[in-house]
């Protein structure tokens, strides 16, 4: 198993002036080729600070990125710091100066004594090409240890990371398969939920590993596989896949990593169920979620009333009414679709947007399966 490591350098981002989405995105990269990302870490524009950081990251890990701190002006200190890291002089790279001269010309400019410095490379380093920007990416390989470092400027990050660096790992480190099944669930709490499958999940092998996904209504359950054949970890998931749904089958909404209103949405469509929705409790949040899904957005005929009521209107085959009603103490949802009637009781929540929240995915998931009894052949998609 191979661990990395991703660095993140940049003041701005420890002040909270920009959000890192590039450590998000290399994570992600990076896990989906079987390395494993034990630690990510954000340090200053500091000398003292990437240097320590740089000792943590190699202690932890065989493969570490680092993003930021490339440019060439006097903050910008990685490629200094890695050169001194790796005991590497810094010289002109021929093939970095003339994509360098060839990219400013194309934008109308002339090089100068400052950005003639973006072609200079540590002589231990591979040269990254940097398709879309100045500054080129590095590849250090020491000593059983992997750097890379990548501009910290997003496009340019993405660029290198899918062209030039994750095919020279897939090439050069013995890399595990990493598959991964979700199981989406609302209606049970993650505690409640760890109960129902304690046994279930106990009994799993060493090289499957569950995890908790919680958040505002729903939990998701992700199960990992790692290892050498994929054939037979794609065989081990489904298999308890199929262990553990009965367990759970009244909470589970998909068996895929997508959301309630994308799943609910899905069967409007198919079905081309016409629906009115009249919302008092969510606050309108139930409207924001059907019309989160695209097509459904382009389909349904709008009506706002001055009192935050919502109807959505489309001319098809059936008529589902849902009616919150906001008067009673134990707040409750009718759906009215023929002779299906259904209530539910929601116990509120101290904060009013998790309770808004809570009312609009209960609606949904309701909704969900007045679809999938009306037409039972539809769960055969869920």
């Amino acid at each position: 198993m191979t661990n990395a490591c991703i660095l993140t350098i940049g003041d701005e981002i420890l002040l909270g002036q920009i959000t890192d989405t590039n450590a998000q995105f290399i994570a992600h990269s990076l896990s989906s080729i079987g390395l494993q990302v034990v630690a990510k870490m954000t340090v200053g524009d500091t000398r003292t600070d990437v240097w320590d950081a740089l000792q943590f990251a190699f202690q932890k890990a065989d493969v570490v990125l680092v993003t930021g701190g490339l440019g060439p002006t006097k903050d910008d200190l990685t490629k200094k710091i890695l050169a001194d890291w790796f005991k590497s002089a810094l010289e002109i790279s021929p093939v970095a100066l003339e994509h360098l001269e060839n990219l400013l010309r194309k934008r109308g400019r002339e090089i100068n004594d400052l950005t003639r410095t973006q072609a200079e490379q540590p002589v231990k380093a591979e040269y990254l090409r940097n398709e879309v920007g100045t500054a080129p990416g590095m590849w250090f390989a020491e000593n059983g240890k992997i750097c890379v470092a990548l501009p910290g400027v997003p496009y340019e990050m993405k660029q290198i990371l899918v062209d030039e660096v994750v095919p020279r790992l897939i090439s050069r480190l013995k890399l595990d398969v990493i598959l991964h099944q979700f199981i989406r669930t609302i209606g049970v709490p993650e505690s409640t939920l760890a109960l129902k499958i304690e046994a279930w999940e106990d009994a799993l092998p060493p090289h499957l590993k569950l995890a908790y996904l919680p958040g505002g209504g729903h939990v998701k359950l992700r199960l990992t596989a790692r290892g050498s054949d994929y054939e037979q970890l794609k065989a081990e998931l489904t298999e308890q896949t199929i262990r553990v749904l009965p367990l759970i089958e009244d909470h589970v909404y998909a068996t895929e990593d997508v959301d309630l209103e994308t799943v609910v949405g899905q069967l409007i469509l198919k079905y081309s169920i016409m629906i009115e929705v009249k919302d008092n409790l969510s606050n309108g949040l139930l409207f924001q979620k059907f019309q989160a899904f695209p097509l459904i957005q382009k389909m349904w005929l709008l009506a706002e009333n001055q009192d935050t009521k919502y109807e959505i209107v489309h001319p098809h085959k059936a008529l589902i009414l849902m009616d919150f009603d906001a008067e009673t103490n134990n707040q409750h949802l009718e759906v009215e679709l023929g002779e299906f009637i259904r209530t539910l009781d929601l116990k509120p929540f101290p904060h009013p947007q998790v309770n808004q929240n809570m009312v609009s995915l209960s609606a949904l998931n309701l909704l969900r399966k007045i679809i999938l009894e009306k037409w039972p052949e539809s769960k055969s998609g869920n």
